[in-house]
């Protein structure tokens, strides 16, 4: 089974091969490097998160070869710096921008930079975690992806007897009821998001659409956001919760929002505004009515002149209106962690078998150990890729059970 792998460095190459052999023996791993034609143009990395980054490369990659390509997106993320290097670990030094340094000479000038903003913080504090997020993407677009949780004519009509659950917080009532679809409105504390940040919060609004919940449509305002969400039934029975969903969006904001601003402190509102949509008729008022708010608002003189507005029925509006072109490929997402803290300047850099950051990485949950020190096997199997691979594998050995022939070339 061929798989390319999105990029062309023969280190991770290595390091991918190895990992994979255990999990996916029969699973050919190829890099770009290995295409008849060579590497094709890399694309433009434009994502603000480790799941939008390496969405762009394996669709790129896919649709240039008509192959399955794997890619994934890694960084550090360090507490004490609200969540920093994150997306521009590699180039940290220079803010992001590439400027003709050696691999080398980066990772030097990354560790100096992250040794220094940590002065003077205690160990304990300097927890600390690689991040890789995997993204399996087919880019003939013949692929399908499997099925996601829905409801089922079964659960639907329970849904429409379940009971309607209240609890109160501190001042606003907020009611649940399994299947149902909600309106949902939460609120800046005390400053308007910028461009930038309106796409931060616009992509954690989409991040579980289609696994956790369906999205009929959000829209992301400078200062408030608009949800319209329907919770989707898991494998196992369960609902997730409306507060479990927007205690995940804010969080997730509010750490890579900061991030941006170079800052802490609280970005939203603690309450937030939720009505249990109760017929179709009321919906499609709701749904119309948030989609038009930027309009209301000055903000575009259509819709569809909005950039930060997203779901279902935008991408049903498009369609109908000859905006939007084919649907891009789909594409299976995985995310595994390796947790550790940076150690001291009196401790770190040490060890020869990694790179990047490895040397300053203290390994939970002794930290007695780099991740440069490790033998390369332990790595490979404690790391942050090989959780992801591990996530992925369990994906890849689902999917061929219901398509045999998914790995087969698109082009």
């Amino acid at each position: 089974m061929p798989l390319l792998l999105a990029t062309a460095n023969p280190h991770k190459v290595e390091e991918m091969q190895a990992i994979f052999a255990a999990l996916l023996p029969d699973l050919r791993l190829l890099s770009l490097a290995d295409l008849p034609g060579g590497p094709p143009p890399e694309p433009a990395e434009t994502g603000t998160t480790f799941e939008a980054n390496a969405t762009i490369k394996a669709r790129a990659y896919g649709v240039a070869s008509g192959m399955a390509c794997l890619a994934d997106d890694s960084g550090l993320e360090i507490d004490a710096l609200q969540g920093r290097p994150g997306v521009i670990s590699s180039h940290y030094c220079t803010d992001g921008q590439e400027t003709g340094m050696t691999r080398a000479q980066r990772d030097q000038a990354n560790n100096q930079r992250v040794l220094r903003e940590l002065e003077g913080v205690a160990p304990e504090d300097r927890t600390a975690r690689f991040v890789c997020t995997m993204a399996l993407a087919f880019g003939g677009g013949a692929f399908q992806a499997p099925p996601t949780p829905s409801l089922s004519p079964l659960s639907a009509k329970s849904a429409l007897q379940s009971p309607v659950r209240k609890s109160h917080t501190d001042s606003l009532p907020h009611w649940e009821q399994a299947g149902a679809t909600y309106s949902l409105t939460f609120c800046t504390l005390d400053s308007d998001l910028s461009p930038q940040e309106r796409q931060i919060v616009l992509d954690a609004c989409m991040h579980w659409h289609a696994t956790r919940a369906h999205v009929e449509v959000v829209v992301v305002m400078p200062d408030h956001v608009h949800l319209v969400v329907r919770p989707l039934q898991q494998p196992d029975g369960a609902w997730p919760s409306i507060p479990w969903l927007m205690q995940s969006i804010k969080t997730f904001t509010a750490r890579e929002i900061n991030r941006v601003r170079g800052r802490s402190g609280t970005l939203w509102q603690d309450e937030y505004f939720d009505r249990i949509v109760r017929r179709d008729g009321e919906l499609e008022d709701i749904v119309h009515y948030i989609g038009e708010n930027p309009v209301r608002k000055g903000l575009a003189s259509t819709w569809s002149e909005y950039p930060f507005i997203e779901g279902a029925r935008p991408k049903e509006w498009k369609r109908r209106r000859g905006l939007e072109g084919p649907a891009p490929a789909p594409v299976l997402l995985v995310r595994g962690t390796f947790e550790g803290r940076i150690g001291l300047p009196t401790e770190v850099p040490r060890g020869s078998h990694g790179f990047g950051y490895d040397p300053l990485f203290l390994v939970a949950p002794a930290f007695t150990h780099t991740g440069a020190e490790l033998d390369p096997s332990e790595k490979n199997r404690l790391s942050h890729r090989a959780a992801a691979a591990g996530q992925m594998a369990a994906k890849i050995r689902a999917l061929l059970a219901t398509d045999p022939a998914a790995f087969q070339s698109r082009a």
